[in-house]
């Protein structure tokens, strides 16, 4: 049982995390893989999409494959640079774990109380 206000907070907190998820993926995109077609800079341009409880980002296809280490042969990359898996997993879910384990207990004891006052008019 959420109320709206804590729905807001967790969507805001959401939205403010993969806002900066996309400008650090966005400096490291521009720093390291420069000499590309320059699509991944501009699909890291957009905005994400939160919707209720979840968010959307819209990326290229092949992000996932520029995390690789090594190329398809077996060689090592000249270029490489951890820009998908280490910033997902670094801003969307250990930063926003950390924000949540803050704001849902808020929200919970709020929401106990008020169902308290409720019960004892």
């Amino acid at each position: 049982m959420l109320t709206d206000e804590l729905k807001y907070e967790i969507g805001d907190a959401l939205k403010s995390q993969a806002t900066n998820l996309l400008s650090a993926q966005s400096a490291l995109a521009s720093s390291t893989f420069t000499q590309r077609t320059g699509t991944l800079t501009q699909s890291l341009q957009g905005s994400p999409t939160v919707s209720g409880l979840s968010v959307q980002l819209d990326y290229p296809k092949y992000i996932r494959f520029l995390d690789m280490k090594k190329s398809r042969t077996g060689k090592k990359k000249k270029v490489y640079a951890p820009i998908y898996n280490r910033q997902v997993y670094g801003f969307l879910v250990l930063d926003i774990r950390r924000r949540l384990n803050a704001i849902i207990p808020k929200g919970l004891v709020k929401t106990i109380q008020d169902t308290f006052k409720e019960v004892n008019k």
